[in-house]
């Protein structure tokens, strides 16, 4: 129920008065509060209220203002004072803030200290303009060579990485992050809504790595308030966009957008927004379209941000509101499930539904021919596979279709502590499609051997001679 007026209402307001707080809360309901008299208020603005609590403003009238508390233990109270502090919600970001854990306020999680000292960021900040924007053409390498060849990411590109919980969507982003560490690449990565137990784990896979240094962490938590947990994207976005604007290259991960929609949704509920589809506010869409839309590529400094956006698809229905929605307003998805899972692929990507649409456009023409030749192969294997299943007897070539097609997918299956160049992925492929007997090379041989070959200085038109003279190496196998 809405607070009441307390007896001491005059008192508190004539306290807040004094100090310079003119206008007074008039109604308070669990984080929605309404401020009367909050002259000049625009949305986004910061409340400050005389206990020393913050808000944000959701919406300001003439008659009265709403804001959400971002506290999870909130002591406001009907009567008390408010007065504006900031007019627009901003984050200052810094090289300070790598390595650091925060919340949605930029306030310290890992126990130390932290100084808010750089450039001022509007969170909700405007997307690039068209004549701000370049071609975006460069791949970012992930280190995963499934996704590199199949579905290759781009640098400045907005991908979905939708699928089952516990399918590997997580585990996939900690290999991005793990391999773009080691380019001069600013990551953010976002957690919203996540228990605690995920998060630690996540904490010290990253750690292991050697990649939370690099890192900037921002957690919003189960327990944290909704107003904090929604702006928890945004923020992290404001955070990237610092240092995409001063000319580095960022990566943002966002996990989930499937939970930020859900607590989206109670929020709106909570503030009597009128429900559309599956109970979601009539602009459910436009919030996430309008942050993924600050992703891309700039013109004036060749800085790009890329964007990996994480969706939770219970039972893989990718049919769902939030699923669709995600798809069309991202460049691509990489879809995991637990059936590709259980026969035993890691990273468990389902071939026969990710598209990355402007990934092909990074790849060399060589390494997208390559590319072709084996989504090709993969595509006759599951054809041979269908047939095999009904205990037909197959010919020689959907015999050797089959070998290559498993062996293809034990290269794929990849641990997440491995992570392979793109040219040792492509020497890797090109070794095992140019072997006249595919049953006969070892995969594991193959991905220990090629560690040892030098690449630094190797030109890429003699990628195909390495990957020759390497399968020949291995004496059960014949070659051409």
């Amino acid at each position: 129920m809405i607070k009441k007026n307390t007896s001491h209402l005059k008192d508190i307001q004539k306290i807040s008065h004094t100090e310079g707080f003119s206008s007074v809360v008039s109604s308070v309901y669990r984080f929605v509060v309404h401020i009367e008299n909050l002259r000049s208020a625009q949305p986004n603005a910061i409340v400050q209220f005389s206990n020393g609590e913050m808000a944000i403003i959701w919406q300001a009238n003439e008659k009265a203002t709403t804001a959400l508390l971002l506290s999870a233990n909130s002591k406001v109270e009907v009567g008390m004072g408010a007065k504006l502090v900031a007019d627009n919600f901003s984050v200052y970001a810094s090289d300070k803030l790598l390595g650091r854990i925060v919340d949605p306020l930029l306030s310290p999680k890992d126990g130390k200290s932290i100084d808010k000292k750089g450039t001022p960021q509007p969170v909700f900040g405007s997307a690039p303009g068209f004549y701000e924007r370049a071609i975006v053409d460069e791949q970012l390498g992930t280190g995963v060579v499934m996704v590199d060849t199949l579905f290759p990411i781009v640098k400045g590109q907005r991908i979905a990485i939708i699928g089952d919980n516990k399918s590997g969507k997580t585990t996939f982003l900690s290999q991005v992050a793990q391999y773009q560490s080691k380019e001069d690449t600013v990551l953010v990565y976002v957690l919203i809504a996540k228990h605690k137990n995920d998060i630690n784990k996540l904490l010290e896979r990253l750690k292991v790595a050697g990649v939370l240094e690099k890192t900037i962490i921002v957690v919003a938590d189960i327990f944290d308030a909704l107003p904090l947990s929604y702006l928890a994207p945004y923020v992290g976005c404001a955070i990237a966009e610092s240092f995409w604007r001063a000319g580095k290259n960022t990566v943002v991960f966002y996990d989930d957008l499937t939970a930020h929609a859900k607590l989206y949704r109670e929020m709106s509920l909570l503030l009597d927004v009128p429900p559309g589809r599956e109970g979601y506010p009539g602009d459910m869409f436009w919030q996430h379209s309008s942050l993924l839309e600050r992703a891309g590529k700039l013109k004036r400094n060749g800085a790009s941000q890329t964007v990996l956006a994480v969706g939770t698809t219970p039972t893989g229905d990718l049919t769902g509101y939030l699923p669709t929605s995600l798809i069309s307003m991202t460049d691509g998805q990489i879809v995991f499930d637990l059936s590709t899972m259980h026969r035993g692929v890691k990273p468990a990507v389902n071939v026969g539904v990710s598209v990355s649409r402007v990934g092909g456009r990074s790849q060399s023409k060589q390494f997208a021919e390559l590319a072709s030749r084996v989504r090709a192969e993969l595509a006759k294997y599951r054809t041979a596979s269908d047939f095999a299943r009904f205990g037909t007897e197959l010919s020689d070539v959907a015999t050797k279709q089959i070998a290559l097609g498993d062996k293809l997918y034990e290269l794929f299956k990849q641990p997440p502590e491995y992570s392979y160049s793109l040219k040792e992925q492509y020497i890797m492929l090109e070794a095992l499609m140019q072997s006249k007997e595919p049953e006969e090379v070892s995969i594991s041989w193959l991905k220990s051997v090629i560690q040892d070959v030098t690449l630094q200085d190797i030109d890429e038109k003699d990628y195909i001679k390495i990957a020759k003279e390497l399968i020949k190496s291995n004496p059960m196998v014949k070659t051409p």
